[in-house]
């Protein structure tokens, strides 16, 4: 077959081309070619096509070896050119060479040709490669060079022998401050030596090791690399190099502490969270265990938090809650752990606890830590806490259990007057279970029209008429009865349930109002109790409005009795719904007046039109001294604001006389009737 070559031939006679070719195919070639003999024509088949090699002539009558090595050049094609001529001086034939000719041959030695064909197409092949290597380690330098990570390679024994510019703008070292320098210089830590060991260990058995190191910058400021390792080998296998290329980790190692501290730590007061908490009680209860030692547990709630928080805004509750936290940390030791388990509540974990008596001291300590003010945002605050104690393995052998125990504890401690601890206690657990279970079904009461209303009637004491009547909640559970609101509502209030509730009562004792003037009471007033809550809500006037509108009743008619605590908040929310209502002509009452903060003050600011003596000052009258002095104070101050007074809490003849005689406006209790369902209520028309 003979091995193709394609030739490019300068030479004006074809006799001698001929002869060119009969010897390429004697020599084993199958020679394809084609013949020009000017300079215009050399060029454009040079550029026109691909070829293995020129063959040349020294001299044509229109061109020459001299100018067509010129063209050659200028093209810069690496292929092999030959110059074959009659008799040549030497020292042209050195020019030729210089020129760029590869060999030159007497026409009349052509056994010469075939050799050095071959060894000219070898020699071009040998360059091409060699080009190739050039441009691979061209490009192989560059990338090093602009590489993003930052590159490394010692030699043998882990001396430094090169660093890219990514290295030295990343680490604010030099070239030659590191050179024949171990990477130690770095800085590198969280790498102890058996792990060290262990990376050089794995690269010199020519494995990658993989990982992450926190390195130094030259300007002490430490970052985050994840780095590869591994080893250079010759052609023989041996290493001569290691390579070490690093990427800059820090963005990622903060974005994930940002993400773990999402995830265990509260963002408010940068204190553990619950989940957190539950994982270092468990571990604390483990090595407890372990140790033949005892856990504790503490709970602490905020005793006024909520009013606070909805009477100063949310921004001064966090700035409370950031307080707190900062002073619950002061009063801790050592490997005692504070965090925030819910809205208002801390948690505490004493662990390895081998005294009896250090819950008792930390509680101490934190309740006298709290007696002082806290100054947030301009404001000097005051609040106690009620606290949970809790011990494992006694009370508990598993976290959940252990925190449910230590929150019944700590509702025994606001049950018992706030601003104290109590120690968990196995009636305290029957207590929370049937506080769960009593929680659980009042969310479900209003879905399942459990709640009522009960009405008693409110009498004016000159005529001893019904001129009003109370609407009084009453919740009728499957399990329980009839269940008292002095059962539920104080859940209700804890659990944010009271407001949907008090919606409910608001709007149902509107519309059996009406039914009362539409079937024998045509002007009886309706009084519906409504929570602090529900004025805070900001919600209140929308739903009495609503309320009225539904039913049809006059707001005239309506009266909203609230008790002092709603006093106390002076804020814009408080102020411009009573305002609101006294102006759509709803009657406003101060509930249980006495027992809270009595003050004439609130009885000018707010637009009240009533008020009522709690029970607790009728009970003993008119034998009570103490009882009527008070009684007879109220109804003086009373009647000089021009307010209404209605005593509740009326059990006996003596009670009714002696309340009438003094002039008390209205009077209300079992004297004249129990609390009844509207439809009894509607059979004394």
């Amino acid at each position: 077959m003979g091995q193709p070559l394609k030739v490019l031939l300068i030479e004006d006679s074809e006799d001698d081309a001929q002869l060119v070719l009969l010897e390429l195919r004697r020599g084993g070639f199958k020679p394809e070619y084609f013949r020009v003999e000017t300079a215009e024509a050399f060029r454009e088949a040079l550029t026109r096509d691909q070829w293995d090699m020129v063959l040349s002539d020294h001299n044509l009558p229109q061109f020459n070896a001299p100018s067509a090595l010129a063209i050659f050049n200028e093209i810069g094609i690496d292929i092999p050119f030959i110059i074959m001529s009659g008799a040549v001086r030497a020292a042209d034939v050195v020019d030729l060479i210089k020129a760029g000719a590869h060999d030159f041959l007497e026409k009349d030695d052509l056994a010469r040709l075939v050799p050095a064909i071959e060894r000219e197409l070898r020699e071009v092949k040998i360059r091409q490669k060699k080009r190739e290597a050039e441009e691979t380690l061209r490009k192989l330098s560059s990338a090093v060079e602009q590489s993003p990570s930052t590159v490394i390679i010692t030699d043998d024994k882990g001396m430094i022998e090169y660093v890219n510019p990514k290295f030295e703008k990343a680490t604010g070292y030099t070239a030659g401050e590191v050179r024949n320098q171990l990477p130690d210089i770095l800085g590198s830590s969280y790498l102890t030596q058996e792990q060290s060991n262990a990376l050089w260990k794995t690269v010199r058995d020519g494995q990658e090791w993989r990982g992450e190191f926190c390195s130094q910058r030259k300007s002490g400021e430490m970052f985050w690399e994840y780095a590869l390792v591994s080893s250079i080998k010759n052609p023989e296998g041996e290493t001569t190099n290691y390579l070490i290329t690093t990427e800059d980790i820090t963005f990622l190692k903060e974005a994930e502490e940002k993400i773990y501290r999402q995830a265990n730590y509260d963002d408010v007061t940068e204190l553990p969270n619950r989940a957190l908490i539950f994982d270092r009680l468990g571990q604390a209860m483990v090595r407890a265990k372990d140790a033949d030692q005892t856990a504790a547990l503490m709970t602490i709630s905020l005793d006024n938090f909520k009013t606070i928080n909805e009477t100063l805004g949310h921004e001064v509750g966090d700035g409370l809650l950031k307080a707190v936290g900062q002073r619950l940390a002061e009063c801790l030791r050592g490997a005692e752990t504070a965090g925030r388990v819910s809205a208002d509540e801390f948690a505490v974990i004493l662990p390895d606890k081998d005294s009896a008596f250090l819950p008792k001291i930390v509680s101490g300590r934190i309740l006298e830590k709290f007696a002082e003010a806290f100054h947030v945002d301009g404001h000097e605050l005051f609040t106690t806490v009620s606290i949970g104690i809790t011990v494992c393995p006694m009370d508990g052998d598993d976290p959940g259990i252990l925190l449910r125990n230590a929150v019944a504890a700590m509702r025994k401690a606001k049950e018992d007057g706030r601003n104290n601890y109590q120690y968990f206690s196995q009636k305290m657990n029957e207590e929370s279970t049937e506080r769960l279970n009593l929680e659980t079904g009042l969310r479900r009461a209003l879905e399942k029209e459990e709640l009522v209303l009960f009405y008693q009637p409110i009498i004016e004491a000159a005529s001893k008429r019904m001129v009003a009547a109370e609407a009084l909640v009453r919740w009728r559970n499957p399990e329980r009865g009839l269940v008292s609101p002095d059962q539920f509502i104080f859940l209700a209030e804890e659990t944010g349930l009271v407001v949907s509730i008090g919606d409910w009562v608001l709007s149902t004792a509107c519309i059996q109002a009406k039914q009362m003037q539409e079937n024998g009471f045509p002007n009886i007033n309706i009084a519906v109790n409504v929570s602090p809550e529900q004025i805070w809500s900001g919600s209140l006037v929308r739903s009495v409005q609503g309320a009225l509108n539904q039913s049809g009743l006059a707001p005239k008619y309506l009266d909203l009795e609230m008790t002092e605590g709603v006093c106390m908040d002076d804020s814009t929310t408080t102020v411009e719904t009573l305002n609101q209502l006294n102006r759509m002509g709803v009657r406003i009452s101060i509930d249980d007046f006495g027992t809270g903060y009595s003050s004439l003050s609130y009885l000018k600011r707010y637009p009240f039109h009533k008020l009522k003596i709690d029970r607790a000052f009728v009970g003993d009258l008119p034998s009570d001294p103490d009882d009527v002095a008070l009684v007879e104070a109220v109804l003086a101050m009373a009647k000089s604001l021009g307010l209404q007074v209605l005593a509740e809490g009326v059990e006996t003849e003596e009670q009714c006389q002696y309340l009438t005689w003094r002039q008390c406006d209205l009077l209300q209790g079992f004297y004249f009737s129990h609390p009844m369902p509207l439809e009894d209520f509607l059979k004394q028309a």
